[in-house]
């Protein structure tokens, strides 16, 4: 190439250069202030219904109308100041516009708390840069991107700020349950997905992005594919979140059964302490992820349908009137002489074993199962082990909904005994009880969702004596178990 074209070339590429890093330094400038000023000493923290939290979203309107969208408050508590700050940037397809993209971050935070020491109040404000004003941050620039170029993306695209996330996520709650609309469409109906993006003003520091919940839709890797961080920094996707920390905005979104991810660069940060403050952030690691969604948004508004996988952990499936289930037990075991005055004494008692619940109304149902039982008794004249299979049959009055029930239930019991064992002096005996038992069992039931725990006792009515070994009179078994179940 001659003098000639290397001098336009080279002057063409320097004004796309400069041009280019004017515009991300504004980007850059415009993610500094927002972070900076949400979690200034001035706002003490921005707890959900005070005057603090009310002036951090007045901010986030006008931050909101600045990037070109048009905000709208959403009021989540009568007679407080909680609410929810969202814009609807509509697509550009006619039919695909009436489906949503939500991109959510809470602005609220812990506050702040005053303790007095020799006389002087020391007021300690939290902050919550990472937590959440990086998030907060990234989608306000994230909408301001999109809205520019608003008609390069079919779906409808909401930027949501939520309040009271840490009350009890109840802005995003409110807002998966609500009926709002756009263009006479509910959006929490027609979303496809959601993701709440909860402290992410760490990447340079963790060099990881954290996303979980892909596996909520169908072929998740298509909307993230040539699509990746600068550097050492990775992307980890998981398909579920259930970790502790991830309790955030998406979880009510999953409870409604609308795909939700969770977004993060970890809990580096000084989560939930005084020391969370703005100078910590890594301002260009958010622009970088603002960047980066913008082009997974974009995916995600433009394919011709975003489809759930149908998997759900969050949703649990109803727990029918008749089910079955396993448990394990442990406890103690004795033998009871009926003539005289003695009593053996305990010893230990393990069952484990299949059992079914059959409802016979609202109230009422039936117990009953088959159980493995390795116990061992300590008598007069021994010690006997033994095995037996057992067959219980209970009525039971129970209490409850789909997530929690209590019951108590009384009915009976029936014993093969097909191995006993013992050793009176020098002799060994096998076969040292009778077979067959039978006698009244009771049972008390706790059952959380899909685990029950049960408190059980066994009153043996029929002689364990095998005659004529020794003549000690009947005796009679009584067994007490905790269990352990789990319904299938």
């Amino acid at each position: 190439m001659n003098a000639r074209k290397i001098l336009p070339v080279a002057f063409i590429s320097f004004i796309l250069l400069s041009s280019s890093m004017v515009f991300s330094q504004n980007a850059l400038t415009r993610i500094k202030q927002d972070v900076f000023v949400l979690a200034s000493d001035s706002l003490m923290g921005r707890s959900a219904g005070t005057k603090y939290g009310d002036k951090a979203a007045k901010y986030i309107f006008s931050r909101f109308e600045e990037n070109g969208m048009k905000p709208k408050y959403q009021s989540i508590k009568i007679n407080s100041t909680e609410k929810n700050i969202y814009a609807v940037i509509e697509g550009s397809d006619p039919i695909l516009k009436n489906e949503f993209i939500i991109m959510g971050a809470h602005y609220d935070h812990l506050g702040y708390k005053t303790k007095t020491k020799y006389g002087i109040i020391d007021t300690i404000v939290y902050n919550g840069a990472d937590d959440n004003a990086s998030g907060t941050s990234l989608v306000l620039e994230l909408g301001r991107m999109i809205a520019k170029n608003k008609g390069d993306f079919r779906r409808s695209v909401v930027i949501i700020a939520f309040d009271s996330e840490e009350t009890g996520l109840n802005g995003s709650t409110y807002f998966a349950n609500s009926e709002d609309r756009y263009n006479d469409v509910i959006i929490a109906k027609n979303t496809k997905l959601m993701m709440s993006l909860d402290m992410v003003g760490w990447l340079k520091q963790s060099k990881k992005l954290t996303i979980s919940g892909i596996g909520l839709l169908d072929n998740p890797y298509q909307y993230f594919n040539k699509l990746n961080l600068d550097g050492d920094k990775a992307i980890k996707f998981k398909d579920f979140s259930r970790s502790i920390f991830t309790g955030s905005d998406h979880l009510p979104f999953l409870y409604k059964n609308i795909p939700a991810f969770h977004v993060t660069t970890g809990i580096k940060s000084p989560y939930h302490k005084p020391e969370d403050d703005a100078d910590l952030i890594d301002c260009e690691g958010i622009l970088e992820l603002t960047n980066y969604f913008y082009d997974v948004v974009k995916n995600l508004a433009n394919a011709e349908k975003v489809e759930t996988s149908g998997k759900n952990p969050a949703i649990k499936k109803p727990i029918s009137s008749n089910y079955w289930g396993i448990e394990l037990g442990g406890g103690n075991n004795q033998h009871d002489y009926k003539e005289g005055n003695m009593t053996g004494k305990k010893d230990f008692a393990y069952s484990g074993g299949v059992f079914a619940h059959i409802s016979i109304s609202d109230y009422f149902g039936f117990k009953l199962g088959a159980n493995y039982n390795y116990m061992s008794a300590k008598r007069y004249e021994t010690r006997v082990k033994y095995q037996s299979v057992s067959v219980p049959a209970i009525l039971f009055l129970k209490l409850g909904n789909n997530t929690y029930a209590f019951s108590v239930g009384i009915g009976g019991f029936f014993d093969d005994i097909f191995d006993s064992r013992a050793k009176v002096g020098e002799d060994k005996y096998m076969n040292y009880l009778t077979q067959y038992s039978f006698g009244l069992q009771s049972e008390i039931e706790i059952r959380i969702q899909r685990f029950i725990f049960s408190f059980q006792t066994k009153k043996g009515l029929t002689n364990m004596d095998k005659d004529p070994l020794y003549d000690y009179g009947k005796t009679t078994q009584f067994t007490t178990t905790f269990k352990i179940g789990y319904i299938f």
